[in-house]
């Protein structure tokens, strides 16, 4: 289902993930480097409980609600405020809702990236002599930062941006075959036994032509995952961590906008013994890929079709 965080994009996403997963750059003062601490033991904890798949669906549903932050901040969300919705800092509410955090509400922590500058000596060829000179860089550190969700704000009613889908789940197939043309993928429909809904091979997508549109979307996420997520590490990844790691991309596109697909049977295939933090940073990363080129699309449609009632 569509949420109004959707809209906001976090262009500190990718970065903040990749620093996220080897939990460095810690930085602040004293009691923030302690804070950060214990937010990423209580992470790592979290991520190292998940023990069967209806946990693992639950951890992907989040994941696919604050897709425009990185998988950590989407599971810390999840721990402290399991129900939320959408989330903002105290004075944003304030300056871009005209809303008001209410008397007592408990902050939920999640971790931002702050970048600064250090001088550092290094070696420079000068003269055909080395020589040891200062240069500048910059570096990135963690810190906690405290956010709300709606529901314990009170104020102005939130923008209507609901782009929902779920009075024709079939809309979902236009901008996912147009996002796989956009990779140069070939996608190309044809009659298959009907046990097989698709497959991939090294640049093509194809898909049963009997599906309905819902079915296809389904299996298009599915195989573009194999597509973009597994062809340059094919002798790294086990097939069944792969085929997990596509179907849970395809749980969370399919599942922000509503879709029920039976994934059980892939899903179950996690195991404690994967490398979990780099699976769902691959999955996370796909997801909130195709989840925002989705949206734009349905947006830039649903206006298209309001200024068409317009002139109607």
């Amino acid at each position: 289902m569509f949420k109004l965080n959707n809209y906001k994009r976090n262009l500190n996403k990718n970065t903040q993930s990749s620093a996220l997963t080897g939990w460095a750059f810690l930085g602040g003062n004293e009691m923030s480097k302690n804070k950060t601490k214990k937010l990423l033991e209580q992470l790592n904890n979290r991520i190292d409980s998940v023990r069967e798949s209806d946990e693992f669906k639950k951890m992907l549903q989040f994941l696919g609600k604050f897709h425009n932050y990185s998988y950590q901040n989407s599971i810390l969300i999840q721990m402290q405020k399991p129900k939320a919705s959408y989330i903002a800092g105290y004075k944003q509410w304030q300056k871009k809702f005209n809303r008001h955090v209410k008397k007592g509400e408990k902050a939920i922590s999640i971790l931002a990236p702050f970048t600064y500058k250090k001088k550092v000596k290094t070696e420079k060829k000068v003269g055909g002599k080395l020589k040891e000179v200062e240069k500048e860089v910059k570096r990135m550190y963690f810190r906690p930062v405290n956010v709300f969700d709606v529901s314990q704000t009170e104020g102005d009613p939130l923008p209507n941006l609901d782009i929902s889908v779920a009075d024709d789940y079939s809309r979902l197939y236009k901008p996912l075959a147009q996002y796989t043309e956009l990779k140069d993928i070939i996608l190309t429909l044809k009659m298959l036994p009907e046990a097989l809904k698709g497959y991939s091979r090294g640049g093509e997508i194809v898909l049963n032509k009997i599906l309905n549109q819902t079915e296809k979307a389904g299996v298009l996420v599915h195989e573009l995952g194999h597509e973009l997520l597994h062809q340059d590490n094919v002798s790294e990844l086990s097939k069944e961590v792969k085929e997990m790691e596509a179907e849970a991309a395809a749980f969370v596109v399919m599942d922000h906008y509503g879709v029920d697909i039976k994934s059980d049977k892939y899903l179950a295939l996690y195991k404690e013994s994967y490398d979990l933090k780099q699976s769902l940073k691959r999955i996370d990363n796909l997801a909130s890929e195709i989840i925002n080129y989705c949206d734009d699309y349905l947006i830039k449609n649903k206006e298209n079709d309001k200024k068409l009632k317009e002139v109607i």
